[in-house]
This record gives structure tokens, C-alpha cells and sequence, in this order.
């Protein structure tokens, strides 16, 4: 709890994404018995394929994701297999978002993994600090293994890769990921409002929010700033819609804690009275291991009438209380004595969703998903031309992923989905798919 008395051979498809078109490097070889098999890196934990015969020498990991601060460092391993001479492993981050990873400071020499099978894999570890002059926003981060012929009977010999996009790789394979650089801007939080009227105040942090089917993890150590800038981290809604939403954090044995979620819909830079949900208290049910911590969730509804494009999101987790210290409120622009913390999000609020009549309604260049609700397979309609698809439960959980106008989704358990869709243009829609 921080407290402050006083404030202050194979070649791969190249990809597009919004900074411009990343390459991917070619193997010789395959990625069997030489496939990534964990990576840890902030909130990133993720494990992978380890059966050979199938395994890609590229996976797209890019839905998952985690939040960076400029000037801080953070601890990075990479587990994975080497079949029979030593692997090289380096991390690139495109952090000025210019497409590539050729700037001086985006290559880490992870390490060295030594021979292994896959059953008893080693992991390397190191560290990766980030930039003081990394740009804000969300840029993609790749993670390259490869075998190192030389370090078998050479210790000493150079690392084995030489770009992101090197041509010249024996065996090994690629992941792709999204960072989200978070670091304060100069006007941040303006023109809203930020923590200038605080007096007093302790720390007492957000970890966890799930909403609009994503999930956004943060630190509880107690060292983090009491207005964190997360803009970066955009959640996708539609009028007229109503989402549920859980807000996970410190508590410190306290009943009285309350999250509210303050949401600008009419774009006049301020949150009126009419922009505000009561999420709850949350609950001293410990859900943080080591934490006095709580949950509560409530449901947040986008109006009608909401201003359509991104819209500032505002959550604040506040200790509530009538004593000595005055009338503690939660409040979208914390004053006076606070205990709590203050999150900035983005919402891109979009058109209402369309029931399957109306979508056939829509014009030839929008994308139709039909039947819906399905019993089976979806078919994809557009114009633009299909890049890929990828399927996601509620939760944020990908399921599948391919490049077929038709979805196959016979296995799925009832329920609902979110269906990606990126267009041949580079656009991205998001819609919704009940499997009945």
C-alpha cells in the first residue's frame, strides 16, 4: 500500500496491423522439438503447443497482451526445447510504432536455451526496460527462437539471429504479441479531470477489471500511481447494450470499498450525473492470493443516445466512509483525503447490434454473419475481402481462428461469442454469434 502524506525455409504471410506491415522471418526447418513453449513477460502467461507434427513455425498471439510503463523494467523468460544444438532466444518491440523493429533499443538477447526435449524443456530469463521515449498505445512485440549450429561446440558463438525478419533461420519458431505502453502523457488526463484537488491520500489498487469480453490485469503491490492511464486499452460496445462487469482489488479488510465506472457518453469532456454506475462493494472474498482483496459486479448499459467513437471510460475504487477524516466519497474527480485508485480506459462505442433481419438490411460493403443464433457453422459475407477470423467466448478465451468464409462451430458448448473479423483492407469488426 503505498501512502503519500502529501501529494504530487518456410516463408510465412507478412501481417498488417495498424502501424504498418511487420515481416516474419523464414525457417529452414520446421518448429518440431524447437517450438516456444512458455512465455512470461507482465501480465503475459502464456503456454503453448509442445506436440510435434504440427506444430507452426509463426503463432499469432497478438489478443493477448499486457501494460508497459516508460522507464520501468520488467522481468521476462521464455521456455522451449532444443532438439539437439543449443536455441537462441530474442524478444523485438516495435516501440516508436513504425512498422518494424529495426530502431535502436527493440531487440533483447533473451538467452540461450540448452538441448532439451520438449518433456524437459529449460527456460531462459532476463530483463527488458522499457524506453523512457516509447510511444503510448498498443504495438506488437515479437518473441524468435532459433538453433544455434555454432554453440554446440562453441559456448561463446554470437547469437544466432539477426533482425525479426531474418532469412537466414535454421529451425525454431515465432510468436507474436501486443504490448500497450501506458506511460503518462504530457496532458493526461486532460481535458478531464485528474487528481489536483487531493490533499491526503493512500493507494489502495484496482488488479483486475473483466468487461465487454476482455480482461485487463494490472499490479497489486501497492507502488502504483493513484490515476493510471490504461486509454490504450480499448473496450468494444454497442448501444443499447447492456455488459456485465467485475472490478477485482485491494480491499484491506475494509466492507465499505465501492467501484464506479464514470463514462462520458455525450463527448463534453466532463461526467455528469447521468454517466455514472454504482458497481458495488467489493467483497473480502480475498480473490488475490496474499491480498486482503475483493470483487464486485454490476452492469453497465450504453444508451441510445451515446455519442458513437471512443469515449473516456473513468473507474475509481474508493474507500467510503463518515469519520474523523471527513465524508470519504467515491467520486469521478477524487478530492481532499483519498484511499483508492483511479483507472482511465477508452470505449469505442459503436451502432446498435442487429438481430440476423436486420443485418441482411445493410448494405453490400458491410460484413453479415448468418445464420444467427446458429445451431452450426456461421457464414461470413463481405465485400472487402476476408483477411481472417478469430473467436473469442465472452471472457476473452480465443477459440479458433482461420481464414475460411465459413465458421465451423459444432463443438462449441451454448452460448455467446465474439467473432474478429479483419477485412483485406485492414479493417476490423467485431460482432456477436449465439450458439444455440
Amino acid at each position: 500500500m503505498k501512502k503519500i502524506t502529501t501529494f504530487s525455409g518456410i516463408v510465412l504471410t507478412s501481417l498488417m496491423n495498424a502501424q504498418g506491415q511487420y515481416c516474419t522471418p523464414a525457417f529452414q526447418y520446421g518448429a518440431d522439438s524447437n517450438m516456444i513453449s512458455n512465455v512470461t513477460f507482465g501480465t503475459i502467461n502464456n503456454p503453448s503447443s509442445v506436440q510435434s507434427g504440427n506444430v507452426s513455425v509463426y503463432e499469432n498471439f497478438t489478443a493477448i497482451s499486457t501494460d508497459l510503463q516508460p522507464g520501468n523494467s520488467y522481468p521476462v523468460s521464455v521456455k522451449g526445447p532444443s532438439s539437439t544444438f543449443p536455441s537462441d532466444v530474442v524478444v523485438f518491440i516495435d516501440f516508436n510504432q513504425n512498422g518494424n523493429f529495426d530502431d535502436a533499443g527493440e531487440s533483447f538477447y533473451v538467452g540461450r536455451l540448452e538441448a532439451a526435449n520438449p518433456a524437459n524443456a529449460f527456460t531462459v530469463n532476463n530483463t527488458i526496460t522499457i524506453p523512457a521515449n516509447a510511444v503510448n498505445g498498443s504495438t506488437r512485440m515479437i518473441v524468435l527462437k532459433n538453433t544455434n549450429i555454432q554453440a554446440y561446440s562453441d559456448p561463446a558463438a554470437p547469437n544466432s539471429i539477426s533482425s525479426a525478419c531474418d532469412s537466414s533461420l535454421r529451425a525454431g519458431q515465432a510468436e507474436d504479441y501486443t504490448v500497450n505502453i501506458i506511460g503518462n502523457t504530457a496532458n493526461f488526463p486532460a481535458p478531464y479531470c485528474g487528481t489536483e484537488n487531493i490533499t491526503s491520500l493512500t493507494v489502495s489498487e484496482i488488479s483486475t477489471v473483466e468487461f465487454a469480453g476482455a480482461v485487463k490485469n494490472s499490479v497489486l503491490d501497492g507502488n502504483s500511481d493513484v490515476l493510471e492511464n490504461f486509454t490504450a486499452t480499448v473496450f468494444n460496445v454497442n448501444r443499447g447494450n447492456s455488459y456485465p462487469i467485475t472490478v477485482t482489488g485491494g480491499t484491506h479488510g475494509q466492507t465499505t470499498v465501492s467501484a464506479y465506472a464514470y463514462i462520458d457518453f455525450n463527448h463534453n469532456n466532463q461526467f455528469d450525473a447521468d454517466e455514472v454506475f454504482n458497481l458495488g462493494y467489493l467483497d473480502n472474498s480475498n480473490p488475490v492470493p496474499g491480498r486482503q482483496s475483493g470483487a464486485t459486479t454490476g452492469t453497465i448499459t450504453i444508451p441510445a443516445g451515446a455519442q458513437l467513437g471512443d469515449t473516456r471510460f473513468r473507474l475509481v475504487k474508493a474507500y467510503e466512509s463518515n469519520s474523523w477524516m471527513g465524508a470519504l466519497e467515491n467520486l469521478p474527480c477524487p478530492s481532499g483525503w483519498f484511499i483508492g485508485q483511479v483507472e482511465d480506459y477508452t470505449l469505442n462505442i459503436q451502432p446498435e447490434s442487429l438481430s440476423t433481419s436486420e443485418v441482411f438490411k445493410k448494405n453490400s460493403g458491410s460484413v453479415t454473419i448468418y445464420p444467427n443464433p446458429t445451431s452450426g457453422s456461421v457464414v461470413i459475407r463481405m465485400k472487402e475481402g476476408l483477411q481472417k477470423y478469430e473467436i473469442y467466448t465472452m471472457s476473452g478465451q480465443k477459440m479458433l481462428e482461420g481464414t475460411s468464409m465459413t465458421v465451423p462451430m459444432d463443438s462449441f458448448v451454448p452460448g455467446t461469442y465474439l467473432i474478429k473479423i479483419q477485412t483485406k483492407d485492414q479493417k476490423t469488426v467485431t460482432e456477436k454469434i449465439i450458439k444455440k
